[in-house]
Order: C-alpha cells, then structure tokens, then sequence
C-alpha cells in the first residue's frame, strides 16, 4: 500500500487547517440558508460563465481578457467563501474550478481544498473525487513538480499535445479509478487520440 507523503499532504491540508468554510449538507440547512440561496445562484452564474468562456477553440481565447476576467470571479468567489455563503457539495464543486483556472498556487491549492471539502459532501463523488485529482496535478504542475495523477496535458508551440511529465510510482492505477482519473495507459491512449484529431 502506498501512502502519500507528508510534505505533500501539507501544501492542501495547511490550507483548511488555516481557513474557516463553513460546510453543511444539502438537506442541513438552518435558516440562514435563506441568506444564502441568492450567493449560490450567483455562483453558479460564475461557474457557467467560466466554462462558456472556454467553450471556443482555444486559438480564439483572448487569453489577456480571460485572466482579468477569472480574477475578477475568484474575488467574487473569495467574498462567498467569508461570508460563509458556500455550503453544498455543488457550491464547493462550482468555487474549486473557478479556483483551479488561476495561475498562483495559492489559487490552485484553494481549489484542491475545495474539491476535497465537495467530495467529502457530494453522494455521487465522480466529477468532484476527478477534480480533486486535477487540481493537485495542476498544483504539482503550477510547482514544477511532475503530476500525480495524469490529468493535466500540454500543448507546445505546434500545436502538439503531451501529457505533463508524470511520476508513475506515487499512485497506483487502481488509486487513479478511485479518484474517477484515467489509467495511465488510457491518459497515453488520450495523449495519441488528441494529436490524432490535430492532424485531421
């Protein structure tokens, strides 16, 4: 059985253990979730927003506009989180990868706490267990340390993709299936197949 080191554990659990989210299940509301239901839809506002502007091809990103843009939803976010109006599992899913999309660790660590805190939350862990997985691979990327899990590919100046320098010997496959991640045969097999489509 492998275990995670402790050096690494403290770049996502220092975090939490100096940071105050308040956390309730969906059905554990009081009555000051009615406060609150109004921040959750803007959340989710800003959730959509952030996906539908990398809806487009990536060469028709005004990458410049997108950065100002994202900073602006994590203050946002940001003010959410102090006011303790992030409670659910979706809350805490939408708030991480509005946070994984910044280009500070500290910004990546948020969401890797944040996808940590929707997991524990959610009943179907799938999406949130995966952004988990991603977000401590983009930490480890945005570090320059090599990625755990193999979610994170990059693209070089042709236009070709790779799939980020990996250290194969942390986690297991199997581990990798309980995150929701691919293999690392499949994440290879992805690494083919998104060329593959270049070429077309």
């Amino acid at each position: 059985m492998k275990y995670i080191p402790l050096k690494y554990l403290s770049l996502s659990l220092g975090f939490v253990a100096h940071t105050s989210l308040a956390v309730e299940t969906e059905e554990g509301y009081d009555s000051h979730n009615d406060k609150a239901t109004p921040e959750n839809i803007q959340l989710a506002e800003l959730f959509n927003q952030d996906q539908n502007a990398r809806n487009i091809p990536h060469s028709e990103i005004d990458w410049s506009s997108l950065n100002k843009e994202d900073e602006d939803r994590r203050k946002k976010v940001s003010k959410m989180l102090a006011e303790g109006r992030i409670r659910t599992s979706k809350d805490y899913y939408n708030a991480a990868l509005i946070f994984q999309h910044g280009n500070k660790s500290e910004d990546i660590r948020l969401a890797h706490a944040l996808a940590t805190i929707a997991a524990t939350l959610a009943e179907d862990k799938n999406k949130a267990n995966w952004l988990k997985a991603a977000t401590w691979d983009r930490l480890m990327m945005n570090l320059g340390r090599p990625q755990w899990y193999g979610t994170q590919f990059v693209k070089d100046d042709s236009g070709n993709w790779s799939l980020y320098n990996i250290d194969s010997d942390i986690v297991s496959d199997q581990q990798r299936i309980d995150w929701s991640v691919r293999t690392l045969e499949e994440s290879k097999a992805m690494e083919k197949s998104l060329n593959s489509k270049k070429e077309k």
